[in-house]
């Protein structure tokens, strides 16, 4: 798999290569990353150091969370928007949501500035 830069493109660059996977493929990326967000992230996309400083100090329940839903909307072939407000450097937090209003299947990740 080709790392790509964690943004807009990037991931929407991320998503063509995955949808493009068989569901057996598909299948162990998203294996890989329900057990092992870190990793899977640190292999797919192309990091800053902030970027995986959030994403390594955030609690196990989080990352288990997070890696939850990211992992269902893959398997579910939903789409995936990301919107990144603020500066780069005021980048705190994502919010992450799935929706499944047919016929749009989408996870929504929202990163911003949270004082």
């Amino acid at each position: 798999m080709e790392q790509v830069t964690f943004t807009p493109t990037g991931i929407a660059l991320k998503q063509h290569e995955l949808y493009g996977l068989d569901d057996a493929l598909l299948l162990e990326q998203v294996t890989h990353l329900r057990n092992d967000i870190v990793g899977w992230s640190q292999q797919n996309f192309i990091l800053d150091d902030r970027q995986l400083d959030w994403l390594v100090q955030q609690d196990g329940s989080f990352r288990g969370q997070f890696a939850k839903q990211i992992a269902d909307g893959l398997i579910g072939r939903f789409d995936f928007n990301i919107m990144f407000i603020g500066p780069p450097q005021s980048w705190k937090s994502k919010r992450i949501a799935a929706r499944e209003n047919l016929p749009v299947k989408a996870i929504d990740i929202r990163v911003e500035y949270i004082p």
